[in-house]
């Protein structure tokens, strides 16, 4: 078969000669070229030595190219949109025959280099966004820098992963209508790590507004949206923003409805409002759907390992049984509930718990927005659940003589220290950052003899001033000292020194 090359010269001749010679009666050379232009193949995209080759002889072997017969028209239209040249009497004369054919070579050209042209186009243009996405999100594990529900801000950036870390700040429970004072105290102290362990906002609706939440066509003007907008103008809240690495979870107030469970109607609106304001990016796990926020994280070199276990105990947590006597000692919200079917966490939050359970840890913080040991009230606490509270004292058991391990809570509006009458294992509870309960503001006492509730695990009294926790890591001598700080730690320090060792209630517990 003859093979045709565009703008070739001597093709052009080669044509000329065939149809000069040929016997229009017959149509003998004529048959020969029309079948050699009926055996004419094309594909969308050669690798040809030849640029300018847009047809390829029959003959030679390419098993990426299709090879249609001169007598399938239909299935020749149907892979190629290309226009079907006439059948061979059309050609009545050498010159009719050259114009024919150079209009279809034209066409035939003209159709794949549009072709080629495309697709080279389409993949840049692929190639481009595709950069652009995975330069914008290739921070799993950090926060970034921007959100879709606020402005752009910048948040400080989290320390690196081999980091050794040396004082940690947390807390819970801030009221944004309330003065923030912990924040200009926490940028002075600037620890290398701040823990938010939830409701830090308040943003829960009542019966009245719980559908604008849950509305998103109204999504904007709910009561947590106006929470988050006041936090974010708080120009000490900006500061801190700027210049401390945060880490976060949720409890109730923020995910939107007083003593959240797994029915809560707006739970969803609620996380993904809270991960586009702390800048969660895009491509980070907590972005799954139909699951919580709960995380883990881990800084420091070999010996000086540090993991942090944010959990999520409010998205799948199983509604908790009324008290049958309210306000009564132990009973005054709930009741224990032995329903083994009751949960706090998803059976993918305890596999993710187990995992990084089993990662090698010096020290090993897990923060649940509501107290794990806590036996001396009725209120919201793992106690209401006993079989998932002792599942999780069965995962940790066999952790704690190779990994201090300190359990960090919230939620109550009150501080204090935990310790587990059998093993290794302590809690710490620090609330609130806004609004404490101070003594007899709910009860007729005076001091923690009286108001304090009474439980067993509790080692010190209540701290009953707004404060947060803070943890100073010695890795030298293997120590690490816990306390408390008030939120006016720089008004009260005589010498103005504002420092990790001025602590309420320290204690200081030994690194393996």
């Amino acid at each position: 078969m003859m093979k045709i090359n565009s703008e070739s010269q001597d093709d052009h001749l080669d044509t000329i000669e065939l149809f000069e010679s040929a016997d229009v009666s017959t149509g003998a050379p004529l048959n020969k070229a029309a079948q050699s232009v009926d055996g004419l193949t094309h594909t969308s995209f050669n690798n040809h030595s030849d640029s300018d080759n847009c047809i390829t002889d029959k003959k030679k072997e390419n098993t990426n190219v299709d090879v249609f017969d001169n007598d399938d028209d239909d299935e020749y239209e149907n892979h190629h949109s290309l226009p079907m040249y006439p059948p061979l009497d059309a050609y009545t004369s050498a010159t009719t025959g050259q114009k024919r054919l150079s209009s279809i070579r034209q066409s035939l050209c003209g159709k794949s280099c549009a072709l080629r042209m495309f697709l080279v186009l389409t993949l840049c243009s692929a190639l481009i966004v595709c950069s652009i996405a995975f330069i914008s999100t290739n921070r799993k594990g950090a926060l970034s820098k921007k959100s879709p529900w606020w402005p752009s801000v910048e948040w400080a950036t989290l320390p690196a992963v081999n980091q050794s870390l040396y004082s940690l700040a947390f807390g819970s429970c801030s009221d944004q209508t309330l003065p923030m004072t912990y924040w200009d105290t926490l940028s002075t102290l600037h620890p290398d790590i701040t823990i938010l362990m939830g409701d830090n906002v308040y943003g829960e609706c009542d019966d009245s507004s719980c559908e604008t939440l849950v509305d998103a066509s109204k999504y904007r003007n709910s009561p947590l949206k106006e929470a988050y907008d006041t936090l974010a103008s708080d120009p000490s809240f900006q500061r801190a923003r700027a210049n401390l690495p945060m880490i976060a979870t949720l409890d109730n107030h923020d995910y939107g409805r007083i003593d959240a469970n797994e029915n809560n109607p707006m739970k969803d609106e609620a996380k993904e409002m809270f991960l586009d304001f702390f800048a969660v990016p895009s491509n980070d796990e907590r972005r799954r759907l139909n699951d919580g926020v709960y995380t883990s994280y881990e800084w420091g070199p070999e010996g000086q390992k540090i993991q942090v276990i944010l959990l999520d105990v409010r998205y799948f947590h199983s509604e908790f049984k009324p008290t049958d006597e309210p306000g009564a000692p132990l009973k005054e919200k709930y009741i224990p509930d032995n329903d083994p079917k009751k949960r706090f966490l998803s059976q993918k939050q305890w596999k993710l718990l187990e995992q990084s359970l089993a990662r090698p840890a010096n020290v090993r913080l897990v923060i649940s927005s509501i107290q794990v040991m806590a036996d001396g009230h009725g209120f919201e606490c793992w106690r209401m659940i006993p079989h998932e509270r002792t599942k999780l004292y069965n995962l940790l058991q066999p952790t704690l003589a190779k990994t201090r391990t300190i359990i960090l809570s919230g939620d109550r509006h009150v501080g204090g220290f935990y310790k587990h009458e059998t093993e290794d294992l302590y809690e710490v509870t620090a609330s609130s950052w806004t609004h404490t309960i101070p003594y007899g503001k709910f009860d007729d006492c005076s001091n923690a003899q009286e108001c304090d509730e009474i439980d067993p695990r509790r080692m010190d009294d209540f701290v009953r001033v707004n404060h947060f926790g803070v943890i100073h890591l010695d890795w030298d001598n293997r120590e690490m000292l816990v306390g408390f700080k008030r939120v006016e730690t720089l008004a009260v320090n005589e010498d103005g020194n504002a420092n990790f060792e001025k602590l309420l209630q320290p204690h200081v517990f030994s690194i393996p």
